[in-house]
């Protein structure tokens, strides 16, 4: 077949099957009949914090549950608690029972005393989901909080929840790894004479099998102890050991056993108040800036496995996820944070995101024609070592967002013959876990007149996507600003800027921030003559794009990431809301991400009337819309706002049926995260959540040298022009 015949050429787009052993960089791809038909099965383990206290831990419970829900019937679930033990839950006999493996509280060498498979064999700890949901339902309910006594070295007792989190992960990592380094049939039931199997088969396992397996950890507040612990400090003596206790215990969890004391906790139900950057405690330890590298090792290592680490948190103090950072951003995983448990949609957020497909071990090749190149790549992927412009996407999803840099290759830049226009090239090629309905048997492929449903097996696919695109070549500058997308201007700067604050700190990266606005503008004023001045009067540039209109919103969307927590110089944030937004913006859709940096306000006349579909988060824009009603969307919130001294007769909180109501549904629905629902009264509630988003007022005033950090819009404008000014008159 000719280059010109190729079906990536002929159509612009194009997916088919490959081999798995295909060559990437060498572009060799098996055809459909090459597709090898590898098993896998999806496999979701959940890793449960349990020095925490009751309220966390039931959360946690209906989050499980919910999970159970969300997967399909032929998935494989272990649940895994940890304290200063881990918890292995052998849930496919009639009652589950469990079996504890001591952890190390030692910064190095084995995480625990003795190998997880060696505790219980992984064909015990994957429970098919379809047969044994009850009992994996069961243990889950008599989940308790672990209560851990400690002898201190004056005699004295205090109850210490020791969360032995790296030790945990990096355990069944090791047991994962053993499994898919050494295949072997896993299951012994029938030799070991233990509790009958309830799936029926013998598992056997490979690196292949483990590929797309949701590892999904729940946090109470930051990991504390031994291997992984983010806090430098002392580890307190450990727990006294019955004689008679060994390495592994088993405990029935059958009705009528006494429950676990519970932990003192905080008013939003999480353990101990040893969190990162709450001065008032008295126990407070510093970071420890060398969890960072164990964390980076970790998030490797299950890279390597095809595992994608989910982390689900909650604590009214820092956890430390700037050192768990690399295990969602490697393996492409979530961070949902939840700084107050009465807010917190956990179920509802991970059942979305357990439902959603996944693509697996990923590889992402750009190709240019010669002119130009790709720069800089980013979002959760990372750089191949030998190959340049291939990136790898451990695992990603279809609302995944990830950006490019382009470079010319010379000052040249682009030929203007129409005849050969700038290429670009993408080919990702991923695994994906297809279904496919298991046969009778070998001999009959057609089902009996009585057959049951046929059980579901399934392969791992590798597919390659390729999307070709011709680039038409702009003239002037005025057809580039005509064509430029704000959104995608919004991305690049959102990922550059918060890549600058973790490296340079938060000061820096407003500073580049501002500073790029500037020379934008003026640039703009430069190329298209829009500055320009009288003899004697001060030069007048243009600082909103007001001649162009794909560009206006530029400016207020710079603006908005200013007073945004990623960028805010507000020390009343929790501690680790930067990590979590910038783990959550960097693989946000756009149109999401300009939702999440710049709210969205609309208003209604009533429940079943809309008054305007947009408007600017200011004061001003409520009164001069004369509407009762508003609606507020954060991304993470929708905020329904009624203006004091509304109608009596406009209903609150608006019926079910009406047109608001459908309006919030939907987008409730469309969400990969659940916003949460907030409806005030002015007047008459505390609409103090509703009048912090109206960003475009002023605010505290915080100085870094002669720049202010928090002004208004209004001013912020206003400095912006007289830079501009500067800048120009000055020499670009």
């Amino acid at each position: 077949m000719g280059r010109q015949q190729a079906p990536e050429l002929q159509q612009g787009g194009v997916e088919m099957l490959c081999s798995s052993a295909a060559d990437f960089a060498d572009n060799t791809a098996a055809n459909d009949n090459c597709q090898e038909q590898v098993p896998g099965q999806p496999m979701y383990i959940a890793l449960v914090d349990l020095t925490c206290g009751a309220d966390f831990l039931e959360l946690v419970k209906s989050g499980l549950l919910a999970a159970l829900e969300a997967v399909p019937p032929s998935a494989l679930f272990a649940l895994i608690t940890f304290s200063t033990k881990i918890g292995l839950y052998d849930c496919q006999g009639p009652h589950p029972s469990i079996r504890y493996v001591h952890t190390s509280g030692e910064a190095k060498g084995p995480p625990t005393s003795l190998g997880l498979e060696e505790a219980l064999p992984l064909s015990y700890l994957l429970a098919p989901v379809g047969a044994c949901k009850d009992c994996i339902a069961a243990a889950v309910d008599n989940l308790e909080p672990d209560m851990l006594q400690h002898v201190g070295s004056e005699g004295g007792d205090s109850s210490l929840g020791t969360r032995s989190f790296g030790a945990a992960l990096q355990a069944v990592l090791r047991c994962l790894g053993q499994a898919a380094l050494e295949p072997h049939a896993t299951d012994q039931r029938q030799q070991s004479g233990s509790n009958a199997s309830t799936s029926g088969r013998d598992l056997v396992m490979d690196a292949a099998y483990f590929a797309g397996t949701r590892l999904i950890a729940f946090l109470a507040g930051p990991p504390e102890r031994g291997q992984g612990s983010v806090l430098k400090r002392k580890l307190p003596p450990a727990p006294l050991v019955p004689p008679d206790m060994t390495d592994i215990t088993y405990t029935s969890l059958a009705l009528g056993l006494q429950p676990s004391p519970i932990l003192p906790t905080h008013s939003n139900g999480t353990a101990n108040g040893r969190g990162i950057g709450n001065g008032s405690d008295p126990v407070q330890a510093e970071p420890d800036p060398a969890a960072k590298q164990f964390y980076e090792e970790a998030a490797s290592a299950a890279a390597a496995l095809g595992v994608c680490i989910d982390v689900y948190a909650a604590s009214e103090e820092g956890l430390g996820l700037a050192y768990l950072d690399p295990l969602p951003s490697i393996t492409g995983g979530a961070v949902f944070l939840y700084p107050s448990l009465d807010e917190a949609a956990l179920p509802q957020d991970i059942y979305k995101r357990l439902s959603c497909p996944i693509a697996l071990d990923g590889m992402l090749r750009i190709r240019t024609s010669p002119e130009f190149s790709v720069s800089q790549a980013y979002g959760q992927l990372f750089q191949d070592e030998q190959y340049e412009n291939l990136v790898h996407i451990t695992a990603c999803t279809p609302h995944s967002t990830f950006a490019f840099d382009f470079q010319y290759a010379n000052a040249a830049g682009f030929a203007t013959t129409v005849d050969s226009p700038p290429m670009v090239q993408m080919v990702f090629q991923y695994s994906l876990l297809a279904a496919r309905p298991a046969a009778w048997s070998a001999s009959n492929d057609s089902d009996p007149p009585d057959a049951k449903p046929r059980p579901t097996r399934y392969v791992v696919e590798r597919r390659m996507r390729v999307l070709t695109q011709a680039l038409q070549v702009a003239q002037d500058p005025a057809t580039v600003y005509e064509h430029a997308r704000p959104d995608c201007i919004l991305c690049l700067l959102m990922h550059k800027i918060s890549r600058a604050a973790a490296e340079e700190g938060v000061w820096s990266a407003r500073q580049l921030l501002q500073d790029w606005l500037v020379r934008a503008l003026a640039n703009y004023n430069t190329n298209t003559n829009r500055a320009g001045s009288k003899p004697g009067a001060p030069l007048q540039v243009d600082a909103t794009f007001e001649g162009a209109e794909t560009l206006q919103a530029i400016p207020r969307l710079v603006y908005a990431l200013l007073r945004s927590p990623m960028l805010s110089p507000h020390p009343d944030h929790h501690p680790d809301t930067r990590t979590s937004l910038h783990l959550l913006w960097s693989s946000l859709p756009l149109e999401d991400l300009q939702t999440a940096v710049y709210p969205h306000l609309s208003s209604y006349q009533d429940p079943d009337t809309q008054a305007y579909t947009r408007h600017s988060l200011s004061r001003a824009a409520l009164v001069t819309a004369g509407a009762p009603i508003f609606l507020l969307d954060t991304f993470t919130s929708l905020i329904l706002y009624y203006t004091p001294g509304y109608p009596s007769s406009i209903p609150f909180p608006p019926p079910h049926s009406s047109l608001l109501r459908r309006t919030i549904q939907a987008v409730k629905q469309s969400r990969q995260i659940s916003p949460q629902l907030k409806m005030v009264r002015g007047g008459v509630d505390d609409v103090s959540q509703f009048t912090s988003k109206l960003i475009e007022e002023p605010d505290a005033i915080f100085s870094q040298g002669n720049r202010q950090a928090t002004v208004g819009l209004v001013a912020f404008l206003e400095q912006v022009k007289f830079e501009i000014q500067q800048f120009i008159e000055h020499g670009m």
